[in-house]
């Protein structure tokens, strides 16, 4: 099935596409075909994977490290399969679930390099994209070896929060200190302190960081 126009918007909205004219892609995003996945079903593997990018158009999804490590939410219009799409290893090294129903459109490597020689903006947009995912493993693994438990949530908070500060807490606070390796009062504590210092405020399911830079200091604890 053919995207439909707000389809098209959501991929042209896509980190690949910024500072890009949207008329120079007209012919592109009608080579492009809506994939659907029923909730529950897997949508990459280890050894079950395209070398494309998939975009959300709808639905969640969920990428874990074998059976329980959850590393990320997939929500439309984000993407996963960018690092693997140009490698030459035959397995992938995450697994992404479909959690409710979802909609998703593939850009294959074919796809991708042409549009890399014909508008370069494309191609510095990727080579960016690549960059922070670099970054954002980094935190990954110092929140792994961060020395306390204070240390380990400010370096989730620092990958996890949008450009307005916001980190949505989507399993509630009892599933990220399952995520985070703690015990719920220990998360609760952390969270407290944060919060008392003007850090951070807390909703129900929604963290809003207020001052970045004391996170940055207190995750090198």
């Amino acid at each position: 099935m053919k995207l439909s126009a707000r389809q098209q918007k959501q991929v042209l909205d896509s980190f690949l596409f910024r500072q890009v004219e949207p008329e120079s892609l007209e012919a592109f995003l009608e080579e492009l075909e809506v994939t659907f996945y029923p909730k529950g079903s897997l949508i990459y593997t280890v050894h079950v994977f395209q070398r494309s990018i998939g975009i959300l158009l709808s639905g969640t999804a969920s990428v874990r490290k074998g059976e329980r490590l959850v590393l990320n939410q997939l929500h439309p219009g984000d993407c996963f399969g960018v690092a693997a799409v140009f490698g030459e290893t035959e397995c992938y090294v995450t697994t992404v679930e479909a959690k409710s129903d979802v909609k998703l459109v593939y850009l294959s490597a074919e796809q991708l390099e042409r549009l890399f020689y014909q508008n370069p903006q494309i191609a510095v947009n990727y080579i960016r994209f690549l960059s922070g995912r670099i970054q954002f493993l980094n935190r990954k693994i110092d929140s792994f070896t961060a020395p306390n438990a204070q240390a380990n949530l400010s370096l989730y908070l620092l990958e996890q929060m949008g450009e307005d500060g916001r980190v949505t807490v989507a399993g509630g606070y009892s599933g990220l200190a399952r995520q985070l390796g703690m015990g719920r009062a220990s998360l609760y504590r952390c969270l407290e302190e944060l919060e008392s210092a003007g850090v951070i405020s807390r909703q129900e399911r929604e963290i809003l960081v207020h001052k970045p830079e004391l996170l940055a200091n207190k995750s090198c604890k």
